[in-house]
């Protein structure tokens, strides 16, 4: 049967996986280069995109980077996958905020291995979600749901593994 163009058709959430991994390798390299070289200025970078990220995703600098010159570049293509995006934000929000302790731990106290844990904290996070798939944050964001904390997922359709 065709759905004609008036069809009601439901507003089915989507993400773009691809741009989902790049920008987990971009904050893992970020958080990576930062305790390599010591340069904590890199974590405030790193920190600043995952808030700009998740509080207006449309102005994220990894999506603008994305969208603006790999994808008309032709290294990366999209790849759409039905998906809620409120989990991905939740993460990304999660990640912003322990880069902004690790930030402040970093250049305004001494606690500087406390700072350099909590970068290595996003780095180990953001690693696993880009090598297999599991992001922490967003199970984090489905457990709160489940306890009435954070509304449940938008999103009923099936599980769709993302892994590489």
């Amino acid at each position: 049967m065709e759905r004609s163009a008036g069809a009601n058709v439901p507003n089915i959430p989507h993400v773009d996986v691809r741009l989902l991994k790049y920008s987990q390798l971009c904050t893992l390299s970020l958080t990576a280069l930062a305790f390599i070289t010591q340069q904590s200025w890199l974590v405030v970078v790193a920190a600043l995109a995952l808030a700009l990220s998740a509080a207006i995703p449309a102005a994220g600098p990894f999506r603008l980077l994305y969208r603006g010159v790999l994808v008309p570049l032709h290294l990366l293509r999209p790849r759409i996958a039905e998906d809620d995006p409120a989990p991905h934000r939740f993460a990304q929000a999660i990640g912003a905020l322990f880069l902004t302790a690790s930030s402040i731990l970093l250049l305004g106290t001494q606690a500087t291995a406390l700072g350099w844990a909590l970068d290595l904290v996003v780095f180990a996070l953001s690693s696993l979600n880009f090598a297999v798939g599991f992001c922490a944050g967003c199970f984090v964001y489905y457990q709160l749901g489940r306890l009435g904390v954070l509304p449940r997922v938008r999103y009923s359709g099936r599980f769709h593994w993302r892994g590489v």
